[in-house]
């Protein structure tokens, strides 16, 4: 048996457990905080970590194929670990240190780590509206964050900020500090239950250790890792959709009189449209793991000291074929999460069988990082042998 596939049979059961209500979670807007705390129960938020800290020591080629299979039962436990599982990579990508440690050993006791990122103010692109100053009495966070994807079922925040001399800094704070506030305000039609609402911190004290430099000059692959985990989850629901496809059609005991045959699942039609579901559902299956097998080649370069320029040569492909991926994954989905309609008449939108979450669900996550911008980037780097951009930001023009 494969790595990968030793991993997911190990999840197999807590991730059917905690997709059990899926749909009754999407219907009604239920936050997952027990299905949560039951992953991390099961190990599953340490699978990246180190094993001499406790973890799975699984590469990121392992990690995406788990949340593709967690997002199958529900994509909106796969994304909500995004930032928690980006934290893990590159804190033990990073340089040895006191606080490298620290943070290793909080992952190890079971932390959950979530993102406050991004913003919706006036800030320039490249800049932040959220500070970290120094006072008498100590570093001071301020500012309101939105897209706080995980958040709501997080230990810790990790918090893009700028300090007084305009330098970017993340600072990694409790979610249970005084002065911060957690809102569960998101109201995307998709992937309703991440958490991804507003952060506020007012006057949040920080501890120097708590603080690091956003380095975003020097080669790294983190903006692959994070657009993989996106990808990840969208093939996940993929799978979702050739397994509700067959699902509905084999027992559905109805069928029109200028179909094909006396059952559905006899129709060459229906047969038809659920291969088509399949090859699909492959297609983003496959640009996956091809990305992934990169991301596991930057990985082990990196952990075995490889920096500078050597590293960039490596991790440059890498974001390029995350792209291509991004650019076969999401169309495929949505467009099957559109033919899944046709397995069957009006019954198949029922709302309670939520088909619609599929596209809802795929239609939200590939509005993350809009394709058009990716694919010129990619005809930049063939034309004129521009990189692929590994970092982005948002802000006022």
């Amino acid at each position: 048996m494969s790595r990968t596939s030793d991993a997911v049979r190990r999840f197999s059961a807590v991730f059917d457990e905690v997709g059990r209500e899926a749909v009754t979670r999407e219907r009604d807007r239920r936050l997952p905080h027990a299905e949560v705390s039951a992953l991390r129960e099961a190990g599953f938020t340490k699978v990246t970590l180190p094993e001499e800290y406790g973890g799975g020591g699984e590469p990121p080629s392992v990690l995406f194929e788990l949340l593709a299979e967690l997002a199958r039962r529900d994509p909106n436990l796969a994304q909500l670990f995004r930032s928690h599982f980006s934290f893990v990579d590159r804190t033990v990508l990073a340089a040895p240190s006191p606080q490298r440690t620290r943070r290793l050993e909080l992952i190890s006791s079971g932390a959950i780590v979530g993102n406050a990122s991004h913003e919706r103010s006036a800030a320039k692109v490249g800049t932040l509206a959220t500070t970290l100053s120094d006072s008498p009495g100590g570093l001071v966070l301020d500012g309101t964050k939105y897209y706080s994807t995980g958040t709501l079922f997080a230990d810790l925040v990790s918090v893009a900020a700028q300090d007084d001399d305009g330098a970017l800094v993340s600072a990694l704070v409790p979610t249970n500090a005084a002065g911060v506030e957690v809102i569960d305000d998101w109201t995307g039609f998709g992937q309703r239950m991440t958490g991804s609402g507003t952060t506020v911190f007012r006057a949040v004290t920080v501890t120097e250790d708590a603080v690091s430099r956003r380095l975003t000059g020097g080669p790294s692959h983190g903006g692959a890792f994070v657009q993989l985990v996106l990808l990840a989850t969208v093939a996940g629901i993929g799978r979702a959709i050739v397994d509700d496809a067959v699902q509905f059609v084999q027992t559905r005991t109805r069928t029109f009189s200028h179909g094909s045959a006396a059952t559905a699942r006899e129709d060459p039609i229906v047969q038809e449209t659920v291969g088509r579901l399949s090859a699909l559902a492959f297609a983003a299956d496959s640009a996956l793991a091809a990305a992934a097998a990169g991301l596991d080649e930057s990985t082990t370069a990196q952990r075995s000291g490889v920096s500078g320029e050597p590293l960039r040569a490596i991790i440059e492909p890498v974001e390029a074929s995350t792209t291509r991926a991004q650019l076969v994954v999401l169309p495929s989905v949505l467009e099957a999460a559109t033919l899944l309609f046709e397995v069957g008449g009006a019954s198949a939108v029922d709302t309670r069988l939520a088909l619609d979450r599929h596209w809802r669900n795929a239609r939200t996550i590939a509005s993350h990082n809009p394709a058009p911008f990716k694919a010129r980037a990619l005809g930049d780097l063939l034309l004129n042998d521009v990189p692929v951009p590994g970092w982005w930001s948002t802000g006022e023009a």
